[in-house]
């Protein structure tokens, strides 16, 4: 599939029948206590094998399919925490679809993977030869042969190479020399910014993923040809951001399309808004009503704080409460939904005189204290069947309120 490929990768890079055995029969180990039995394990190398299951613990949630799959090799546990989940990917998997790909940062290779169900050919680039060496070797025992690995300098190729696409995907490495994190998409390798005309060069469009602490609207004034931003939500957190640039578009306006996954990569929840939009949408403000509503991180993220009213015909408690409210329930809200129980004053005896005890779920939102600070000061245990919402309401006034779960 690729020249540059050692012939015999697969005694470089995968484990014999018995290290996968070891493997797998050591899977729940604690690492740290396996290092220290390694006199014990006579003909291994121990150090090798720690990584690859602490790597694989890692993975179990995350990579589903890979981690079911024991011949695949596996990075550092730190490159699999920093790769995309197999949710992620197959989210992205659903925005491209053509002839070829080319994947200018190949790394770990989970977007790649499942990218390549769209495209007859894809070619994936990857800096470190022995990375691209592992995702070659992987990319085989998953029969993924459409896939020709390059250990090369994707920018370096693409500027002297006549490569031709229909989408180029670039996930940049977010850490400096120092193994620092960056989040200015000019402090990111490669440089998407700056090298934007060569990849415009070879595909009409391009797939960017980035960091989801980066800022939407910092970034979107340094990305020409800006039609979409993507904000993909994943269990409770902001998991990246996607930004979808096409060649022949030209426009100040880009679209920000909030998208809550599933763990298949299906769109679960959504919310469509531009900044226009957003700023020219309606808000009611009002007490709290029967139902209390929490948006997701992803929905923050996206700044749709108008919009979410707008489109779900919501009372917002406050202006910077970020909090939300209605007399009916109502189904396919991008976020939490609680009843409510009753609102009081956050303090110690009018809080236990409702939830009957000292245990319950605490969140702050625009509220003077931090929920570590307000939990000790309330003394209340975490968990149990209340929901407390520690929140400033419209007219300034600070209240507790106690929500339960509602039933469905």
């Amino acid at each position: 599939m690729n020249e540059h490929t050692p012939h015999n990768i697969e005694d470089e890079a995968g484990f014999s029948q018995a290290e996968i055995t070891f493997i797998q029969a050591h899977l729940k180990d604690d690492v740290s206590k396996l290092m220290l039995r390694g006199t014990q394990f006579k003909g291994f190398n121990i150090k090798k094998l720690a990584e690859q299951i602490q790597s694989r613990q890692k993975a179990v949630k995350k990579l589903p399919e890979w981690s079911a799959n024991p011949e695949l090799i596996f990075p550092p546990a730190l490159s699999v925490e920093q790769s995309s989940s197999e949710a992620t990917a197959r989210y992205k998997a659903t925005l491209m679809s053509g002839h070829q790909l080319i994947d200018i940062t190949g790394g770990m290779g989970v977007d790649c993977y499942y990218m390549r169900a769209n495209f007859q050919y894809v070619q994936y680039f990857e800096q470190q030869p022995v990375v691209a060496e592992a995702a070659k070797f992987n990319f085989d025992q998953l029969g993924a042969n459409n896939i020709c690995v390059h250990a090369a300098d994707s920018i370096e190729t693409l500027k002297t190479e006549p490569y031709s696409a229909d989408w180029i995907y670039a996930d940049p490495a977010r850490r400096n020399a120092n193994q620092e994190k960056v989040v200015l998409l000019s402090d990111c390798t490669p440089d998407v910014v700056e090298h934007l005309s060569v990849l415009f060069e070879r595909a009409p469009n391009v797939l960017l993923k980035t960091s989801p602490l980066l800022d939407i609207d910092l970034a979107a004034r340094s990305l020409r040809n800006l039609k979409e931003v993507h904000v993909i939500g994943y269990e409770g957190e902001c998991k990246e951001l996607l930004f979808v640039l096409k060649k022949d578009w030209i426009s100040d306006t880009f679209e920000i399309k909030v998208r809550i996954i599933s763990s298949s990569g299906d769109t679960v929840n959504l919310l469509d808004l531009t900044r226009k939009t957003e700023q020219q949408a309606e808000v009611h403000y009002s007490t709290p009503l029967q139902y209390l509503y929490e948006p997701h991180a992803a929905v923050l993220k996206a700044g749709a704080f108008r919009t979410i009213c707008n489109t779900f015909s919501l009372n917002k408690l406050a202006i910077n409460s970020q909090l939300y409210t209605s007399e009916h329930l109502l189904n396919g809200f991008p976020g939490r939904v609680f009843e409510v129980v009753a609102v009081c004053k956050p303090a110690i005896r009018e809080i236990k005189k409702i939830i009957g005890g000292d245990k319950a779920n605490l969140t702050v939102r625009n509220f003077p204290a931090s929920s570590e600070d307000l939990r000790k000061k309330l003394k209340l245990k975490d968990g149990g069947m209340f929901y407390l919402f520690a929140t400033t309401l419209a007219d300034n006034s600070r209240v507790m309120i106690v929500t339960i779960k509602p039933k469905r």
